[in-house]
């Protein structure tokens, strides 16, 4: 197979979008945003993050364009815009529970992972 660098750019941008899912604390915020629009300090008290850690992120996944923003006099709410992210978690999840993907070293319980689905549903719908 010849090389083709059109596909070089294709495989970075989606290494950049997996790179910005690969990070524990902002799946913990894109799980906030799942049952809807969030301010901050909500995102905040749902994920156990600080506000400068969750602001960072939030900030990151704005500019990736996976989630949205809206200032309402100094409250600022994110929402999640990328129609792509739920369904591309829950078949990451769905593989987890089923025991079918990577040796793992710790493997969340089946229950967690269905409630991630659930909120991931919701989200999708």
């Amino acid at each position: 197979m010849e090389h083709d660098p059109e596909l070089d750019t294709v495989f970075e941008s989606v290494a950049d979008y997996f790179g910005l899912l690969a990070e524990p604390a902002r799946l913990k915020i894109l799980h906030c945003l799942c049952g809807g629009e969030r301010s901050v300090a909500d995102v905040v008290a749902q994920s156990g993050l600080s506000q400068t850690n969750t602001s960072r992120h939030l900030n990151m996944l704005y500019r990736a364009g996976i989630v949205g923003r809206r200032k309402d006099g100094s409250m600022v709410f994110y929402k999640l815009i990328d129609p792509n992210f739920p369904s591309i978690c829950r078949t990451v999840c769905i593989q987890i529970a089923s025991g079918s993907a990577l040796n793992l070293p710790s493997k969340p319980s089946k229950a967690s992972l269905k409630k991630v689905g659930r909120a991931l549903e919701i989200a999708s719908e």
